[in-house]
């Protein structure tokens, strides 16, 4: 017997009141500093139906995620749209995630990087109420140098030479968790350590980002490593670092972890056997990174 059209039509059930849609909403300024303008890539739970038909949409609040890809400080091009198929996957846990751009060293050197990023932090904060944010629960995580700023916003609270004079002075850039994937950590040190780079060199990444030669800018370099601030109670840390790195040498996370755990802090290092300097992006690596923001953001 044969069958009828609509006999032939399957049926899926859509679950009322259960929020599915990951926006992306691109080119967000948050910052205008000397002319430039600063802008993020966010990730939501939102319909953008609801707009578009003056709906209420989703009023639930998340975690905030703040990445900051690395880029040498502006040795290569930055990308804030690079690393977003990876952040999808956290949206979908059930964080608001931001891809946040701050300034290169060709255009403004250190401290302007980790200004920026703080302003970013405190924008979001301020603005939570419009993109389901919950401005207590924020985490920071980043690559190389992207890294490097995460681990400065982590430790820096109430400095105000790297806060800066910005928008919205009025709100806090603490953060609740730290992800470190190979970053800098002391740039007096880097060239202790084989490396595709002469870090001392008046033409490096380091050098270019504090405006000259590491070794003849000692104070200037002191003040851009995040091991000049390690302190107590200091936000947990994750700390991931490939053991073939050639560009950000192992040692940097060693060190650093070691400083941190006799500070008595809350942090954890992975060493990944056969990694070199490339985010980690096979899942078994990722899924430890999510479980570390559960774990700090959601508990």
């Amino acid at each position: 017997m044969n069958r009828t059209v609509e006999e032939e039509i399957q049926e899926l059930h859509w679950e009322e009141d259960v929020n599915s849609y990951i926006q992306l909403i691109p080119n967000i300024e948050f910052s205008n500093v000397e002319g430039n303008s600063l802008k993020l890539n966010l990730l939501v739970y939102r319909d953008p139906m609801d707009a578009l038909f003056n709906r209420v949409g989703n009023q639930e609040k998340y975690p905030l995620i703040i990445y900051l890809q690395g880029c040498g400080w502006g040795w290569s091009k930055q990308n804030t749209f690079a690393f977003v198929p990876q952040l999808s996957e956290l949206s979908k846990m059930g964080y608001v995630v931001a891809s946040v751009e701050y300034r290169t060293s060709d255009n403004a050197i250190f401290p302007a990087q980790i200004q920026d990023v703080k302003a970013a932090i405190r924008f979001l904060k301020a603005n939570a109420s419009l993109y389901n944010i919950n401005p207590e629960r924020v985490g920071v995580w980043g690559d190389s140098s992207g890294a490097h700023l995460a681990l400065l916003a982590g430790l820096t609270e109430g400095n105000e030479e790297l806060a800066g004079d910005r928008e919205y002075p009025n709100e806090s850039s603490t953060i609740q968790a730290v992800v470190d994937w190979f970053g800098p950590t002391d740039l007096l040190t880097m060239s202790q350590y084989p490396s595709i780079f002469d870090h001392d060199s008046p033409h490096s990444p380091e050098s270019k980002l504090v405006g000259g030669a590491i070794q003849e800018n000692k104070d200037k370099a002191r003040i851009a490593s995040p091991m000049q601030y390690i302190r107590p109670e200091a936000p947990p840390t994750l700390i991931m670092h490939g053991d073939r790195d050639d560009v950000v040498p192992f040692e940097q996370s060693m060190e650093f972890y070691k400083a941190l755990k006799q500070a008595g802090n809350d942090v954890i290092l992975y060493k990944i056997k056969g990694a070199g300097h490339i985010a980690f992006t096979q899942p078994h690596i990722l899924d430890l990174v999510k479980k570390f923001f559960d774990q700090h953001l959601k508990d």
